[in-house]
């Protein structure tokens, strides 16, 4: 097994009290303060400052990392990450990698330093989970006990310890002292499953509200410098658009750009046709594409894989 520390919360110290935190802690660091039998976990360090992936680059490099290792027999790899970024991060492994070996992320939501510091059980319980499951689980995230599919998994709170939530429902499974809890069978999606050349963040969201005339469009359609390779709107809940704003993004459409469409809501679908017969025929005539399981970063991701690897965006979707 593979123990991979990119940095942020869980691994952060600081020299003194009251000095400043900084990422000190290395992955070999960060097991020798659990109860982990290392025997057989090795460890490796690509450590981003506080955690956080901040290019295409960066996100590929951890990925051709976890795939270099799988090639060298790696049966379980887990992966420590910053908080912020750990939902966007994990998801985009699971798209480029799922089902190769058993794929865990974690992190931390306090400091090391800290009397009520979570990263020693988290980690142990990603390792445990790691050793457990089978690939074909996908990509998971588990933090507090609980475990997470990574294509639903975000940070609902931004200091609580049990901060992390699922985008539809409760937790696939919880960890309970070495016990891995799971009453699911794998979910087969339509992943895209290998890895872009390379990545362009120049996808931004656009969260709408009520009356919005999407502004901003309109000023990066003005200025040639402000170019973009797609857009993902997050509507107001079930899909809802405001008639000011679709004709933007219609222009957007029109002009060949990606336009996916995705709800603001925590939970539930973007599509809700009992609420608006006949209004997501008129977004997908304007061009859009209706985006139902995913969050808007996650459709983000999801985009810039797509137009790195020179596909049309697909919705996220189960396979049969």
């Amino acid at each position: 097994m593979l123990l991979i520390a990119t940095g942020g919360t869980i691994s952060q110290g600081r020299s003194k009290p009251g000095g400043e935190q900084r990422p000190v802690l290395s992955a070999s660091d960060l097991l020798a303060r659990t109860t982990i039998e290392t025997d057989r976990l090795h460890c490796l360090d690509l450590p981003y400052p506080d955690g956080v992936i901040s290019s295409g680059a960066e996100l590929l490099t951890l990925a051709r990392t976890i795939e270099q290792a799988t090639k060298a027999g790696i049966d379980g790899i887990v992966v420590t990450h910053g908080t912020d970024a750990l939902e966007e991060v994990a998801y985009a492994i699971d798209e480029m990698l799922s089902g190769t070996v058993p794929l865990v992320f974690t992190g931390a939501m306090r400091p090391s330093w800290a009397a009520d510091y979570d990263g020693e059980q988290n980690l142990e319980q990603a390792v445990w989970v790691a050793r457990c499951l089978l690939p074909e689980y996908g990509t998971l995230v588990t933090l507090h006990g609980d475990i997470f599919e990574a294509w639903s998994v975000y940070k609902s709170d931004t200091v609580a310890l049990d901060a992390f939530t699922a985008r539809r429902g409760a937790p696939s499974g919880r960890v309970n002292e070495q016990q891995v809890e799971l009453d699911w069978q794998p979910t087969r999606w339509n992943r895209l499953g290998c890895l872009p050349h390379a990545m362009s963040y120049s996808i931004p969201i656009l969260t709408l509200g009520v009356g919005d005339d999407a502004a901003l469009l309109k000023l990066v359609g003005e200025r040639a410098e402000r170019s973009i390779d797609g857009l993902v709107v997050a509507s107001l809940g079930a899909g809802s658009i405001p008639p000011t704003a679709l004709g933007q993004l219609r222009r957007f459409a029109d002009a060949g750009l990606p336009v996916v469409c995705c709800s603001s809501a925590p939970s539930g679908p973007t599509a809700a046709t009992e609420y608006y017969p006949g209004m997501y025929t008129e977004l997908v005539e304007a061009g859009l594409i209706i985006e139902n399981f995913l969050s808007p970063r996650k459709a983000r991701m999801r985009l810039m894989l797509s137009l790195g690897l020179n596909v049309p965006y697909r919705p996220f979707e189960r396979e049969a």
